[in-house]
């Protein structure tokens, strides 16, 4: 196994255990080393959502249909690390309310006992030198993020405010805004990032006796995108 592989592994891996609850960093080098890995039915803990966001609202739940990560090992230098998320849902509330306090309090596993897990992961690693620590921080900082199907619902007694996006993308830019795999140099220290939305529904329905959930009138009904085909 190239060196480097053993420095990014470890981080990616890191970083999204640092976001998802059930995820098992352990089973999954094997196939990241292969170039690609696949996830399924994760959870987002919930707590360090909330702190890294810090919105006025909680999060009573949240869920992952699928994560994809790409990792192109022999064009690491010229090509990006690309994190896929098909389907993400979230629910939430104001905060003080019962339900988001409570999801909040359950999540768990967020706080000191998987930042430890992931401090030690790092401490267990040889320091690397200053050039590998360069291109560690050049393929970090050129991360691409694509989240297909985002859907966000806010929920207030029996009224239910829905939020569908159909892809939202994160990409490292130049300094004319254009998608590139950017080098920091000295002349520009500037780290730019380029947030694409693209086809957002807002809806606004209502919760019958049941649960279900129903379009006011005058308002178009909660849709949600299907996540494109996987190959």
């Amino acid at each position: 196994m190239l060196r480097i592989e053993s420095y990014i592994t470890p981080i990616i891996l890191s970083y999204v255990d640092k976001y998802i609850k059930n995820l098992k960093p352990e089973d999954s080098q094997v196939s990241l080393w292969g170039g690609d890995a696949v996830f399924n039915n994760l959870d987002l803990r919930l707590d360090v959502l909330e702190q890294e966001l810090r919105l006025p609202f909680s999060f009573v739940n949240g869920h992952i249909h699928e994560l994809r990560i790409h990792v192109p090992w022999t064009k690491l230098t010229s090509e990006p690390i690309i994190i896929t998320i098909n389907t993400i849902e979230c629910i939430l509330k104001l905060k003080g309310t019962e339900g988001g306090s409570e999801s909040s309090s359950q999540s768990g596993g967020g706080g000191k006992g998987g930042e430890g897990r992931r401090r030690q992961r790092r401490h267990d690693l040889e320091a690397p030198t200053s050039y590998i620590q360069g291109l560690i921080n050049r393929i970090i900082n050129n991360v691409c993020i694509v989240c297909n199907n985002v859907i966000l619902k806010y929920v207030e007694d029996d009224i239910v405010l829905s939020i569908n996006v159909k892809t939202l993308e994160f990409r490292s830019v130049d300094g004319n805004w254009t998608p590139a795999f950017i080098d920091l140099t000295a002349e520009d220290l500037t780290l730019r990032n380029l947030a694409t939305l693209t086809d957002l529904t807002v809806c606004l329905d209502k919760r019958n006796a049941s649960g279900k959930i129903e379009p006011l009138p005058g308002y178009p009904p909660a849709r949600h995108h299907p996540p494109p085909p996987t190959y």
